[in-house]
């Protein structure tokens, strides 16, 4: 009879009718055109069939008499209790399709029976078809549901008639669960055995020290001190209803401004973030005096560390952008505040770190569950996480993969969650929302759009002008007088080898600017109104790549 971990029996303790906890993905399909009429009720009724249920999927949950859950396997499963379909009126749309998505992530899961389900929704304008998928985070965590669903998918259609997805093996490896047994393991020392971690004293009581002496302006330290996030409508108890709203963005994009200004992906994500959300709170008057302060996963394994058996994983709280810092300048502070970050955490014992974050984020979540939020000043403000897909064009039951969305769920004292998913090209977002809490939350969704614009031409505008400086300097006077100066210094003559080899080097830097500079301004025409009948300059390099480094370099440690 399989057991609950810790982690997996939180999610089952934190759970309420306003706060479930199961993930959802959303996938919208093309089917093949000579079945797309009757593609959705086909598709129901080929999952119909497929009768066999692998492990988690047959598990349900049980209460010993000492209150002790466990998971009982079931020999047979109902597919009618987890298979639905519903369709919306001909030809619905993307808005009609968030709200019925937003509806269905609000119901929880029923404990009675194996907590997922599938919906099958059918009506979509162009024939598209979408399939939500629900799990109980017990049970699957987001990162194992979109790898569930993608090991259900083929990179053509003639091969992606596989298993349906409760037919795959949801079970945790071998070293998954060692990760969670040496989580819970600090757990129960931290609460019960703290005499045993006599090595991490010392440096659970300097980190206390130190945020301590911050707190008072006495101390310089690069972590965040705990609950002292400002109180924001997204701190609040949320109601049982959901509101989802979607997004992409183009990963050719981000992957152009993260080699420009050498920041990361998750800082350029969570830079658009942090501008819409402020946007959002301006636009109903509520400017921030302090910055929000995020939680993000971290990697604790120091740089060149092997993996190793035990969890290196841990939630750190970032420091998001000022009030009035400009696109660029926030993403430079998000960047150092991520750095920072981790090397604080690093400096202080990985493991010290872990149960320090325990701590804060059990705190928090206990506050929430109990709704202190009023009494209590938040330690964060919003979960922003970053789900890795996959490149190629996926492909399921003949259909080709078109969209795909992580759906969140929202942690007690939380009223929004901000979920990245990249697949094929595309970085998809989703905004999950309490309703009431933050009416009219879905301009969020745009306003990250806009940010992502603004973000690009402030460092396009920046990388251009930093090139054009350097081009100022690098003129053919300019190095005519240099190659002078270098000449009589080393006693040489334009006839000697030394001479001519110092020219072509200056002569090829010039070359290389004047290419950067033609790459960018090529780069920067796309983001402006240009006249589209007019011919670019250098064509044949717009399509190489260009990395000019505009944000200074911090100590290198990614988030």
């Amino acid at each position: 009879m399989p057991s609950l971990s810790l982690l997996d029996l939180s999610f089952i303790i934190f759970e309420s009718d306003k706060t479930p906890m199961h993930v959802t993905g959303l996938v919208i399909l093309e089917p093949p055109k000579e079945h797309a009429a009757t593609y959705a009720q086909d598709l129901y009724g080929e999952f119909l069939q497929q009768t066999d249920v692998t492990a988690p999927f047959n598990w349900k949950l049980q209460w010993s008499f000492t209150g002790k859950p466990s998971w009982l396997t079931l020999p047979k499963v109902n597919l009618e209790d987890h298979l639905r379909i519903t369709m919306l009126p001909s030809p619905g749309n993307d808005q009609q399709l968030q709200q019925v998505v937003g509806r269905l992530h609000g119901q929880v899961l029923d404990r009675s029976r194996p907590m997922w389900e599938v919906w099958v929704i059918g009506g979509l304008e162009n024939n598209r078809v979408a399939i939500v998928f629900k799990v109980h985070h017990s049970m699957a965590d987001g990162v194992r549901a979109s790898s569930l669903f993608t090991r259900s998918c083929a990179t053509n259609p003639e091969e992606s008639f596989t298993k349906p997805i409760w037919q795959c093996d949801l079970r945790k490896t071998a070293s998954e669960r060692r990760a969670e047994t040496h989580l819970t393991d600090m757990v129960i020392k931290t609460a019960s055995q703290a005499s045993k971690q006599i090595s991490l004293i010392p440096s659970m009581f300097r980190l206390g020290s130190k945020l301590a002496l911050k707190a008072v302006k006495l101390a310089d330290c690069d972590l965040k001190v705990p609950f002292t996030a400002p109180k924001t409508p997204f701190n609040l108890s949320p109601k049982r209803s959901r509101a989802v709203s979607l997004g992409h963005f183009s990963m050719g994009k981000l992957n152009q401004l993260s080699r420009i200004t050498g920041a990361s992906m998750n800082d350029v994500l969570f830079t658009v973030s942090d501008i819409a959300l402020n946007r959002y709170l301006n636009d109903r008057s509520l400017p921030l005096r302090k910055p929000l302060v995020a939680m993000m996963p971290i990697n604790l394994r120091s740089k060149g560390e092997v993996a190793s058996k035990g969890n290196k994983m841990s939630i750190g709280h970032v420091e998001l952008g000022r009030a009035h810092l400009t696109s660029l300048e926030r993403l430079e502070a998000i960047q150092q505040a991520t750095v920072d970050l981790k090397n604080e955490a690093l400096n202080i014992s990985p493991d010290a770190y872990v149960n320090y974050s325990l701590l804060v984020n059990g705190a928090s979540l206990i506050s929430g569950k109990f709704g202190l939020n009023g009494f209590i000043p938040p330690a964060s403000n919003i979960l922003i996480s970053n789900v890795p897909g996959v490149k190629d064009t996926l492909y399921f039951m003949g259909a080709e993969v078109k969209e795909q969305y992580p759906v969140s769920l929202l942690m007690p004292g939380q009223t929004l969650n901000i979920t990245f998913f990249s697949n094929a090209g595309k970085m998809y977002y989703s905004l999950v929302a309490c309703r009431q809490s933050l009416p009219g939350f879905e301009v969020i969704a745009g306003y990250m759009e806009e940010a992502l614009n603004e973000l690009e031409q402030d460092i396009m505008d920046t990388a251009v002008s930093a090139v054009s400086e350097q081009m100022e300097s690098h003129d053919s006077e300019t190095v005519a007088v240099e190659m002078a100066v270098l000449a009589a210094r080393e006693a040489l003559t334009p006839d000697d080898a030394e001479f001519e080899r110092l020219y072509i080097e200056k002569q090829q830097r010039v070359d290389h600017l004047e290419k950067q500079l033609s790459q960018l301004t090529a780069m920067l025409s796309k983001t402006i109104e240009i006249d589209p009948a007019a011919k670019p300059i250098n064509e044949e390099l717009m399509n190489e790549s260009v990395a000019i480094d505009i944000i200074p370099k911090s100590t290198s440690a990614s988030s």
